[in-house]
């Protein structure tokens, strides 16, 4: 076998290997202006009832799981707005795991403001944002592990005043 070709099945195991590791890990949620994740894990997801379509009634329907996620993000927006965005419901997605297990991302489109009141990082728009925020709700009700954002940035990227006040 010619090195090229050893090299091409390498690059090509490789290339396999990092995108079944990537597709182990737990899908993570952002939702705009929020100070949280939510984690979808294995874990999280073997606390639910199991569903199959056609066996039965679906443990939480789309109108609940818009109800769950609509009460988390009504403390993000409660105007249906934040001081730069305005926020769309956009839907509910029914998403299949392994074993059985299903659970619901409820979907906010998140429009920019172009007449916003001054927001904390100063007037206007602070940058690239996501077009949606996504919470994921759980068939047994309840949405998915979240936890909060650490709000301390990296040693290596701490603003200038705090660098020159090291002690």
């Amino acid at each position: 076998m010619s090195p090229r070709m050893l090299l091409m099945k390498l690059f090509i195991t490789g290339l396999f290997v990092l995108s079944l590791c990537s597709s182990l890990q737990a899908k993570e949620f952002r939702p705009v202006d929020a100070k949280t994740v939510f984690s979808v894990t294995k874990e999280s997801l073997e606390a639910t009832p199991a569903w199959n379509p056609g066996a039965g009634p679906i443990p939480v329907s789309a109108a609940d799981a818009i109800q769950i996620a609509s009460d988390f993000h009504k403390r993000i927006a409660p105007e249906g707005r934040t001081d730069s965005f305005v926020f769309d419901l956009a839907g509910a997605t029914l998403v299949r795991s392994e074993d059985d297990r299903w659970y619901w991302v409820v979907q906010y489109r998140v429009h920019f403001d172009p007449l916003p009141t001054p927001n904390r990082v100063g007037n206007g728009w602070a940058g690239p944002m996501p077009k949606h925020s996504r919470y994921p709700v759980l068939m047994n009700g309840e949405l998915a592990p979240h936890k909060p954002i650490s709000a301390k940035l990296p040693e290596a990227v701490q603003p200038v005043d705090a660098m020159n006040h090291r002690e």
